[in-house]
Formats: structure tokens, C-alpha cells, sequence
């Protein structure tokens, strides 16, 4: 059973925002788990209602149709991540007109102690092991291009300070209308005793950087539920009345 050789946990703090925009989800199955975040955009009702979208199109997804066998995972990410940015892009205010919401995703799947993962947007996914951290995923954000075009010559090192100013602008979310950018991981990570993942919005990087991170996992002695906790308030100490929604999903690996 999957639930003796992962412990997984989540936690999530409103910040000094007025609603809460941040979703998380966690489905177990015999052999498998998905565990997912997403960051709404639009507006207190719109980008509600994009997370939590976003989260039942994925989690459903996983409990009635999840990847027939391992090795189809990223194309199975694939599918679902475009059906939500498909069903996200449709919804309607009370009066029938397009919401103009959105939503970031960070997912992963756990097949025993193989990890699969896929991302959408700027919320993040953090591997660590042995008190090193990695960070999984790309920001799909105007940086992203950036980077990009100063690597191709298409943007001079004197025009990039202008171009930084709007660099944390998205390029890639769920109700985009077609997603331009999606990624995964093709080979399964295989993760060891003490190995931890996490998926967090970016209320979390915004506040506490690589090191805090660790520190606060290691501090928090195995137990997730601990962890998620620990990295989400002290988020919020450090940022004070400036903190985002934040959401952080903790998974170790205890073969």
C-alpha cells in the first residue's frame, strides 16, 4: 500500500488577502498518488472559483480515468492540464459572461517511490534531499521569454532592465485558451528514504528563500503536516502584512 511508503500533508494561510484563492488537492488510490496546487487570478470570485476548478478537473481525473500505466503519466498530465485550462476558459459570471479567470497548477504523481510531475504558471515544485534543494519546474512568466530572447540575440542587455519590469507576468496558465506552455518530467525520479516534495504557490518563494525552506522541513523531524505548517506561518511572520494566499503540500518518501 502506497500510504505506508508516503507521508503527505497540506496547509494553507489566507495571508492579508481578503479571500482565499489558493486550492490543494490529495487523492489516494492502492498503488498511486496525486497531489496538486493551484493559485486562482481574477478577482475574488473568479479566481476562487479557477483553483477549485482546476483541482476537481485534476482529482477527478485521477480517481476515474487516472494513467492506465506508469509510463503514461506525463501524457496523461498533458490531457488533464489542457481539459482544466479547456473548462477554467468557459466559466461564466451570474449574468452568462466570460469570468477572465485563471489559475497557475503544480501536480505530481507517485507511483511507490517514482515521482512524475507536471506545471503550469509560477507556483513551484521543490525537491529535497539530503538537505539540498531543487527547483523541478520552470515560472512560466514573461522572465522565462526574457531569458529567452537575450539567449538568441533578440533582446540587447540595455533594453533588458525595461523588459524586467513586467517579468513576473504570466505567459502560461489554466484559462489561457490553449495552453503555449506545459511541462513535465518524461523519466520517473526515483525517490529514497527522507526525500521531500513540495508543491506551494508562490506565496511561499515570495517570502522564505531555498535555505529558510530546508531549514524549516528538517526542523519539522519527518512529520508533514508539521512542515506544511511551519513553512506557511513562518511565510507569513517574515512578510508580514504583505503576505500572499500561501499553500504548501508536503510529501516524504519512507520506504
Amino acid at each position: 500500500m502506497i500510504k505506508e511508503q508516503l507521508k503527505a500533508a497540506s496547509y494553507s494561510i489566507l495571508g492579508d488577502r481578503p479571500s482565499q484563492q489558493d486550492a490543494a488537492g490529495m487523492e489516494w488510490s492502492d498503488e498511486s498518488l496525486l497531489v496538486a496546487v493551484c493559485d486562482g487570478m481574477g478577482g475574488m470570485q473568479g479566481g476562487e472559483l479557477a483553483s477549485t476548478t482546476g483541482i476537481t478537473t485534476i482529482a477527478d481525473a485521477f480517481r476515474n480515468q487516472k494513467p492506465s500505466e506508469e509510463s503514461k503519466t506525463p501524457e496523461w498530465f498533458q490531457r488533464q492540464l489542457e481539459e482544466a485550462d479547456r473548462v477554467i476558459s468557459s466559466l461564466q459570471d451570474l449574468s452568462g459572461k466570460p469570468l477572465g479567470a485563471g489559475s497557475t497548477a503544480v501536480a505530481a504523481i507517485f507511483w511507490d517511490n517514482r515521482l512524475y510531475w507536471g506545471s503550469v504558471g509560477d507556483s513551484v515544485i521543490y525537491y529535497i534531499k539530503k538537505g539540498q534543494i531543487t527547483t523541478l519546474n520552470r515560472m512560466h512568466n514573461y522572465n522565462l521569454k526574457i531569458d529567452e530572447m537575450l539567449k538568441k540575440g533578440e533582446l540587447s542587455p540595455e533594453n533588458e532592465a525595461v523588459e524586467r519590469v513586467k517579468g513576473e507576468a504570466l505567459i502560461s496558465f489554466l484559462g489561457i485558451r490553449g495552453l503555449p506552455l506545459i511541462d513535465t518530467n518524461q523519466q520517473p525520479i526515483q525517490m529514497e528514504v527522507g526525500d521531500v516534495l513540495l508543491l506551494a504557490s508562490d506565496g511561499l518563494y515570495k517570502s522564505l528563500d531555498s535555505q529558510q525552506i530546508v531549514a524549516i522541513v528538517e526542523e519539522s523531524g519527518g512529520n508533514m503536516q508539521i512542515a506544511a505548517r511551519r513553512l506557511c506561518e513562518n511565510a507569513q511572520r517574515l512578510a508580514g502584512k504583505k503576505q500572499d494566499n500561501t499553500t504548501v503540500v508536503a510529501v516524504m518518501c519512507r520506504l
